[in-house]
């Protein structure tokens, strides 16, 4: 659901958007995952038809959906190793100790930092035309 704000308090607004952000950092949504619009609802950037979603309980029933999760593997490129080609059992060992490997929290932290550092995009503003 989505209710209106009464008046113009943009200090409110600020409060309301700086919480989101927050809950959004809390829950452990990767950035490239969700896109925050100027209004403070979230929408899906996984997704081809990119749902608007009013909060973030919202947004994380819909990352557990199944047109999501389909999604998500062709946004990534995975395959599922049971679907397709058969493999070997070594091939298969191969798969499943590539994908319990762990890194470090410290290299993880700091790879997500640079990257978020990096990736700056400006902020969408609906009101600019083309010249």
């Amino acid at each position: 659901m989505s209710f209106k704000r009464e008046g113009d308090d943009w200090s409110q607004l600020n409060v309301l958007k700086k919480r989101r952000v927050g809950d959004l950092l809390a829950s452990y949504i990767p950035e490239d995952e969700a896109l925050m619009l100027r209004d403070g609802r979230f929408a899906c950037a996984i997704c081809p038809h990119r749902p608007v979603l009013d909060t973030l309980a919202m947004l994380t029933a819909h990352r557990a959906g199944k047109k999501h999760l389909s999604s998500l593997q062709l946004f990534y490129g995975k395959k599922q190793p049971g679907k397709g080609m058969e493999q070997s059992p070594r091939q298969q060992n191969e798969l499943r100790l590539s994908e319990t490997k762990v890194e470090a929290p410290l290299l993880t932290q700091t790879r997500l930092t640079t990257q978020s550092a990096l990736h700056r995009a400006p902020d969408y503003n609906s009101c600019c035309r083309r010249k």
